[in-house]
């Protein structure tokens, strides 16, 4: 309910901002040939700069983006890459100096969730070639790395593979859902 008025609020309020458009009909009427003679009336100064307002500044450095101008809070870390169809992925760090990267190659519809809560907690955790699948990687604090690579072999069975050495991921399959910790 707090959402929904939120929401109508915002509307509102977007709709007090604005100011009243008028514009011509949609429809452009043909002029006829003996309605126009020698040159036209209306010209354009040379030296008026362009309006389009995604052009980037002449002779000096591109604008910074927010993403790239305020640092992560905590020095957290999250990258993802994507390369497949309808895949989701959502990586929560609560703490200080935790990095999650995920990769799905391949994949469509493949959900991937990370949950670190801690200090210094690290995840690597990539799909290959899986589809519909759902991983979620649970890291409370003081949890070991989670390094994995989850493939789907030509059998149809999954492949889980990790690091040589690596402290052993405990994983429960629920469904159609792997969860990990």
């Amino acid at each position: 309910m707090q959402f929904a008025l939120r929401n109508h609020l915002y509307a509102i309020a977007f709709l007090a901002s604005t100011v009243p458009a008028f514009a011509d009909g949609a429809f452009i009427t043909q002029a006829s040939s003996s309605a126009f003679f020698g040159h036209s009336a209306i010209s354009t100064p040379i030296n008026v700069p362009s309006q389009v307002p995604f052009a980037p500044p002449r002779g000096g450095t591109t604008q910074l983006t927010p993403e790239t101008t305020v640092p992560a809070s905590g020095g957290n870390s999250a990258g993802t890459l994507e390369m497949g169809r309808s895949n989701f992925v959502l990586q929560a760090q609560a703490g200080g100096g935790n990095s999650s990267n995920v990769g799905i190659i391949g994949g469509k519809h493949d959900t991937v969730g990370v949950f670190q809560h801690g200090q210094g907690l690290v995840s690597n955790v990539a799909l290959v070639g899986v589809q519909g699948l759902t991983v979620d990687v649970l890291q409370p604090p003081g949890t070991a790395p989670v390094n994995m690579l989850i493939a789907r072999l030509p059998n149809g069975a999954f492949d889980i593979i990790q690091p040589k050495g690596a402290p052993q991921a405990s994983i429960v399959r629920v469904g159609n859902v792997l969860v990990v910790r």
